[in-house]
């Protein structure tokens, strides 16, 4: 199937690759597999990319690009409901829904993590995207009113790494979708109000549960 055009070709390039990986995995990332997918003329996509591993790099950085932007405007919603953690959960959970609705950037994600073990120059871009990635969610938290943000957002990235895996690993697809949302609700919740009762003061043993 060929990827409609965004008017940005070295775009259209990357989105076309991150398609192709997650439909038939690294194997099938060709330069002339990605001019297809892209719709454009044989030869488009080494004039950018030399050589595959220039290739991959630039999916990793791309991916980062777009995943990152729906993290920056989740961030951006926290910031315009300060201190509204329920509001900043549910956005989240959409966000989620809408990725796992259209799970190509994710399962892109997947195969190259695993490739980047191999290829240090795919680890460090793995890392820098990371990196980034745990910076927004950290602002995220920042603009709820938590402390400690940077360590939570590890935790909090960590944790829904772990929920995306067993989505896109689940079937049927729909069911599995439900119950990942399901799961990142349960938790949010629960470190986001841990953590809200911890920067408190109280103690989470005797203060928030009965009869301790």
């Amino acid at each position: 199937m060929v990827r409609a055009s965004s008017g940005n070709r070295r775009a259209d390039i990357l989105d076309a690759a991150i398609d192709l990986v997650a439909e038939a995995g690294l194997r099938g990332l060709t330069h002339r597999a990605v001019d297809a997918a892209a719709g454009l003329p044989e030869g488009s996509t080494s004039a950018y990319f030399r050589t595959r591993a220039a290739l991959l790099t630039a999916v990793v950085v791309r991916l980062g690009e777009r995943i990152g932007a729906d993290v920056d405007e989740l961030a951006d919603e926290a910031a315009r409901h300060p201190g509204d953690t329920t509001h900043a959960i549910e956005e989240t959970l959409k966000q989620l829904d809408c990725w796992l609705s259209d799970p190509a950037p994710l399962l892109a994600r997947l195969e190259l993590s695993l490739e980047s073990t191999r290829r240090p120059e795919l680890g460090e871009a793995m890392n820098n995207w990371r990196t980034a990635f745990e910076a927004l969610v950290a602002r995220m938290l920042d603009d709820v009113g938590l402390s400690k943000a940077s360590e939570r957002a590890t935790l909090i990235v960590a944790c829904m790494d772990g929920i995306l895996l067993r989505a896109l690993t689940s079937a049927p697809a729909d069911e599995a979708r439900r119950t990942a949302v399901d799961e990142a609700r349960t938790l949010l919740t629960s470190l986001l109000i841990s953590a809200q009762v911890l920067d408190s003061g109280q103690d989470p043993l005797t203060d928030v549960m009965p009869g301790r």
